[in-house]
């Protein structure tokens, strides 16, 4: 009867070392796997979906208004659409549908007009981004066609690294990027450029 109880204690014994490396190995298993599918869930979700977008403070369509400078009215703007974003780190304002931007000089006149299929204007830095069809014309008829612009207010400077085109005066002006002018496009320079000059034979 010893004998036999003897074996019968070390069979448990052993039984419950069993049950512990056993236990022990899914303990282990298991947290590799978790720890695994969260690497793998972090890595493969992108990151723009993870981060939390806050919504627009302020959204209006058919939207019109006036802007002025020490009282005087200095442009007007008319978008399908507008979002206001004042809780980003750079308040900005999106013009998701587009825009239609004129500039007036002192006595109210038209001196230039910006078009764009998408904008944002960054107030702070008192910057605009236009991108997408971008038209703009002077009060001569000068006329500027690109895919992107940046506007620059306080400067009244406007330049790109895109491919522009200026039809000017009868004559036809293209350059591959880099850019520059002031707002009423009567001092320009480009970078790399080239252009048609029609000249008369007499």
């Amino acid at each position: 009867m010893k004998v036999r109880q003897y074996v019968l204690d070390r069979f448990t014994e052993k039984l419950q070392r069993y049950k512990s490396l056993t236990i022990g190995v899914l303990s282990l298993g298991v947290t590799i796997f978790i720890l695994s599918c969260s690497s793998k869930v972090a890595s493969d979700i992108p990151t723009d979906l993870i981060t939390i977008k806050r919504p627009p403070t302020i959204e209006a369509t058919n939207f019109q208004t006036f802007f002025t400078d020490s009282g005087v009215v200095r442009y007007f703007l008319k978008t399908p659409k507008l979002l206001k974003f004042e809780q980003e780190k750079e308040p900005y304002t999106e013009f998701p549908e587009g825009f239609h931007l004129q500039q007036f000089d002192a006595n109210k006149k038209v001196i230039s007009e910006l078009s764009a299929n998408y904008g944002k204007n960054f107030e702070v830095e008192q910057k605009w981004l236009a991108t997408g069809n971008v038209v703009m014309v002077n009060n001569k008829g000068d006329t500027l066609r690109t895919e992107e612009l940046i506007y620059l207010i306080k400067e009244e400077k406007i330049y790109t690294d895109k491919f522009v085109n200026i039809k000017k005066e009868g004559q036809n002006f293209s350059g591959a990027g880099g850019f520059e002018s002031d707002t009423q496009m009567t001092r320009w320079i480009f970078k790399r450029t080239k252009g048609t000059i029609y000249v008369d034979d007499k």
